[in-house]
């Protein structure tokens, strides 16, 4: 059974520096604003319709650092107890959603670009897509 609640949930402010002609956003991997893991694969996700969805799974390992880099998201997620939603709508903050969490993510239009930086290669293996399986790994009965 995994342990991780939503307070294990972590919201990282990304450093921003206004420069001529736009804003350079830093995302280290270590120190106070970093991810916090060793970033082993990244992928994008663009053009998903207005009110679309994205995520609906949780990881058995894998730690996801979400950034939403144009557009907006709104990000539910739960410990099949507890529940809160984080509305990321720039570069400026990240979401390191650790395993074990599953994850609901709701694009604001096609405009909306997100990064996603993980700590484990991909694996299907690693993802719990059925919610009734999912409440059975977290120990939570109806």
């Amino acid at each position: 059974m995994n342990r991780n609640t939503i307070s294990s949930l972590r919201v990282i402010d990304l450093q921003q520096h206004a420069r001529d002609g736009g804003v350079l956003t830093v995302i280290p991997d270590t120190g106070s604003n970093g991810l916090g893991i060793t970033v082993r694969r990244v992928f994008t996700v663009t053009d998903v319709p207005s009110g679309g969805v994205r995520g609906d799974h949780a990881h058995r390992d894998c730690t996801q650092v979400v950034v939403c880099l144009q557009g907006s998201v709104s990000i539910r997620v739960d410990d099949g107890k507890e529940a809160v939603t984080v509305l990321l709508d720039n570069a400026s903050k990240a979401l390191s959603i650790p395993p074990g969490l599953w994850n609901h993510l709701t694009f604001a239009g096609p405009e909306t670009v997100i990064a996603v930086f993980c700590d484990q290669p991909y694996t299907d293996a690693d993802y719990l897509r059925d919610r009734s399986a999912y409440m059975i790994y977290k120990g939570v009965h109806p």
